[in-house]
Order: C-alpha cells, then sequence, then structure tokens
C-alpha cells in the first residue's frame, strides 16, 4: 500500500490546503462560539483545531525532507502511515469541524442573539436608540443614525445631546413627520434612556384636518348662535309691520265708509258700526295666524340653510296657547340644530300626539343615534328649564331613532 510520505508533492500539498481550511474554520467557530458566549462550543472548537494542525505540521516537515531537509521523526513515523488510514482521520476531523461551524451560523437563526436582536431593530420603520447618563450610546438602529444625521449633520455619538437637539419633539424632515419620545428605565441597577422616533405623517395629518373641521364647525356654530339670537327680533319686526299695515288699510276702508255713511240712518250707522266690530276681531284672528305662518316660514328657511327637509305629520294644535307656541318653535330650532350637528340627519319628522293628559310635539330626526345617554346640556338644558316654567316636560329617545319630545300638560295653568 502507499505510504502517505510517498506521495506526490501536489499531492501533499492539496492536504496541506485541507488541514489549513480544517484550522481556518475551526478557529471561525471559535471566534463566533466566544462571541455569542457558547464558551463550550468555543473549547470543542479550540480540541478540533490542535489535531488539524498537528497535521498540517506533519505534512510540513514531510515536504521540508523532500527538499533536503531534515524531518522530526515522529514527522517521518506518520508519514510511513498508508494513506488509507489519513483519509479517515481528515474525513472525520472535517466533518466534525464542518458540522460544528454550521451549527455556529445557524444559531443566530434559531435563538436570540445580540447579532439578531439588532438586524431586526434595524429593519424597524423606527428610530430606536439606547444611552447612558454620561450620554454614551449603547444602541442606535439604522433609522435613528439617519435621523440623527439630518438634524445634527452629524453621526450619532451622544444620546443626551441628541435629546436636547430633538426638544422639539415633532419635527419634519423631508416631508416626514417624526415623533421623538423618551423614557429612563432601570437594567441591572443601572439608569438608561431609550428614545423611540415614530412616522406619525399619516396621523398629523389627519390631526391637522380635524383642527380645521373644528374652526370651521365652531365658525358655523357662532353663525348659528346669532341667527338664533335674531330669528325671535326679526319675527318679531315683522309682525308688528305687518300688523300696522293691516290696521293702516283696515283703518282706511273702516274711516271711509263711515265718512261715507248718512247720519241721520240709524240702520246704516249700525251697519257701519257691525263692520267696525267684525274688522277688529278679523285683525286679532289674522294677526295670531300671520305670527304662526311667519314661525313656520323661518322653520323651513333654517331647514333649507341647514340642508334639512321638514316633514310635518299633521297642523300645530290650536290647543297651544301663545307661550305654548314659542316653546314648540324654541324646541324645533333646537332639535333641528342638534340633528345637523350630532347625527348628520338629513330630515326632521314634526309629529304631536294628543291624549286627555297630555298635548306631545315629537322631533325625530333620520340620523345616527348618540353613542351614549344624552346629556341635558347647552341648548337643551335651556329648552328643558324654558319649559318647566311653564309646567311642560322635555325628554329624548333613541330608540328607533333620536326623538326629541315636549309634553304639554292639560287641565294645568301655564301662564
Amino acid at each position: 500500500m502507499t505510504a502517505f510520505a510517498s506521495l506526490s508533492a501536489l499531492a501533499r500539498a492539496l492536504f496541506a490546503l485541507w488541514a489549513l481550511l480544517l484550522c481556518l474554520a475551526n478557529i471561525g467557530s471559535a471566534v463566533l462560539s466566544s462571541v455569542r458566549r457558547r464558551f463550550r462550543f468555543a473549547a470543542l472548537a479550540l480540541l478540533l483545531f490542535l489535531p488539524v494542525y498537528f497535521l498540517w505540521q506533519v505534512i510540513f516537515d514531510l515536504s521540508l525532507s523532500h527538499r533536503g531537509g531534515t524531518a522530526v521523526p515522529l514527522s517521518v513515523a506518520l508519514g510511513g502511515i498508508p494513506l488509507i488510514a489519513w483519509l479517515p482521520v481528515f474525513a472525520l476531523l472535517t466533518a466534525a469541524s464542518a458540522v460544528l461551524f454550521l451549527r455556529n451560523l445557524r444559531y443566530d437563526r434559531t435563538f436570540l442573539t445580540p447579532g439578531t436582536i439588532k438586524l431586526f431593530l434595524d429593519g424597524l420603520p423606527c428610530g430606536v436608540c439606547c444611552w447612558e447618563d454620561s450620554g454614551r450610546v449603547l444602541f442606535s438602529n439604522v433609522c435613528m443614525n439617519r435621523l440623527c444625521a439630518a438634524v445634527t449633520d452629524g453621526p450619532l455619538l451622544n444620546g443626551n445631546q441628541f435629546w436636547e437637539a430633538v426638544s422639539a419633539r415633532i419635527l419634519t424632515l423631508d416631508g416626514t413627520v417624526w415623533r421623538f419620545s423618551c423614557r429612563e428605565m432601570d437594567l441591572d441597577g443601572q439608569r438608561l434612556h431609550e428614545m423611540i422616533a415614530s412616522d406619525v405623517t399619516a396621523e398629523y395629518a389627519k390631526t391637522m384636518t380635524l383642527e380645521r373641521d373644528r374652526v370651521e364647525l365652531a365658525r358655523l356654530n357662532e353663525q348659528l348662535r346669532s341667527y338664533y339670537l335674531s330669528i325671535d327680533e326679526v319675527v318679531s319686526r315683522q309682525e308688528v309691520l305687518q300688523a300696522k299695515v293691516n290696521i293702516h288699510d283696515e283703518m282706511n276702508r273702516l274711516m271711509l265708509s263711515t265718512t261715507a255713511a248718512d247720519a241721520a240712518d240709524e240702520e246704516e250707522l249700525d251697519r257701519v258700526f257691525s263692520l267696525w266690530e267684525q274688522n277688529a276681531l278679523l285683525l286679532c284672528m289674522e294677526a295670531g295666524s300671520d305670527r304662526d305662518t311667519r314661525a313656520i316660514d323661518s322653520l323651513e328657511q333654517l331647514a333649507a340653510a341647514l340642508r334639512l327637509r321638514l316633514v310635518w305629520q299633521g297642523e300645530l294644535p290650536e290647543a297651544l296657547s301663545e307661550r305654548q307656541r314659542s316653546l314648540f318653535f324654541s324646541a324645533a330650532q333646537e332639535a333641528m340644530a342638534n340633528a345637523v350637528k350630532h347625527a348628520e340627519a338629513k330630515a326632521v319628522t314634526l309629529s304631536f300626539d294628543e291624549s286627555e293628559a297630555a298635548l306631545c310635539c315629537r322631533f325625530s330626526n333620520d340620523g345616527k343615534a348618540p353613542p351614549g345617554p344624552v346629556s341635558f346640556t347647552g341648548g337643551l338644558r335651556n329648552l328643558a328649564l324654558l319649559a318647566e316654567q311653564q309646567g311642560a316636560s322635555v325628554s329624548v329617545s333613541a330608540e328607533n331613532g333620536f326623538t326629541l319630545s315636549l309634553c304639554f300638560p292639560k287641565h294645568q295653568p301655564n301662564g
């Protein structure tokens, strides 16, 4: 059988290269295991390194002896061993070194290590940084390093200085809005600082939109409030003006009729006096009718301004007194305003329910029901106080749509 020492120089060189690669593989395994604090695997890698290095040294001595040098007797003795014995040893060492090296490479994929944590944090879309009280940075991912370079035009070397640089807490960089937050934590008795930079571009845009909508809503509320305050004054002025016109026309006609009457004719005078009495009654009735008509017209105009559709289920009951009618129209305005502001309704239905005990006016809308119990604040509270002064009651119901009810009890003086 062929001894290992009798191989050609090229064959021995190939075996030397094989041994050298195994040495490098075991050195790499020892380094990787030490970094990951797997010291048992590091010791195993060193144990594998020793025989591989010894075999490489034997092959090197045999090469020197073939060039006229003096070889170590142990190397000469091992060189006399047949090649068939060398191959299993190299194969066994190669298999052990390969298994150990591959296990070190696969360790990051199956176990949590500082390397895997760093790789994960570098892939996050937000910035992460951790530093000590002195400002020495312990960790920062790629995103935070990029943000620091954009803010300070330099690398992230001091956490305290970078936190002072982003004291605005919300910054816009290259069209992206970033929010910076910092918290303190204790780790093994040491106080550390952790800063997070979050991309809040979408949330910031929505917040600005809501702020603009809030300002616009406040403006509309102010306009509605001014309209509510002026509507009574406008209606009153219109009523007074129309009453003056009616009275003026009727008085002119009656005065002309009286002047034209024959003073000697008693029947003619009685007819004129009767006409005065009848027209006086008609003027009173027309004035009352005109007030209701103008109030209803005002509601229709308000509904048109609010883009609401008013649905009347029945006529305004004649049993309502003047004060009760005024309260009814105030309740209708409040129901329409709340239907637009809170329920986004498109229509408000006015209905009347009369029983032996009470007369109820109901205002229903087709909008969204309130998410919780309705609290009587603002206009509803004022409406309830006005109703209480007349002995009436105000209630709300969210079943089958939102309904505001104004009930006047019968057989009760309302002043």
